[in-house]
């Protein structure tokens, strides 16, 4: 029997994080994957703050929730408040995707 995405407790989703430094690319890839405008994407640092998660269903994992997060090499004192949460996302996470450049993502 197959359990969908709206049966399945947002605890026993796989919980998916995306990390990486501040500006690689994070919110962008997030949206790509997703093929939904989930996270605010600009060239200017610290523009996510915190954490963003967005259920999907990914075949073959089945439910899952994917994190964007802020970068893990925020600066200042806002800075270390972002990175605190994105601390807290990680311990959420089951599978973690490390991105470590800058890209530009697109589902083409």
């Amino acid at each position: 029997m197959t359990v969908t995405l709206n049966e399945t407790p947002s605890g026993n989703r796989l919980h998916i994080g995306i990390f990486g430094k501040t500006n690689s690319g994070k919110s962008s890839f997030i949206n790509a994957f997703s093929g939904q405008k989930v996270s605010i994407v600009a060239d200017v640092p610290g523009t996510t703050t915190d954490p963003v998660y967005k259920a999907m269903e990914i075949y073959p994992l089945g439910p899952c929730v994917l994190i964007d997060t802020a970068g893990f090499d925020d600066e200042g004192e806002l800075g270390a408040l972002r990175i605190e949460k994105t601390e807290l996302a990680a311990q959420k996470t089951d599978l973690a995707i490390i991105l470590s450049a800058k890209k530009k993502w697109s589902r083409n």
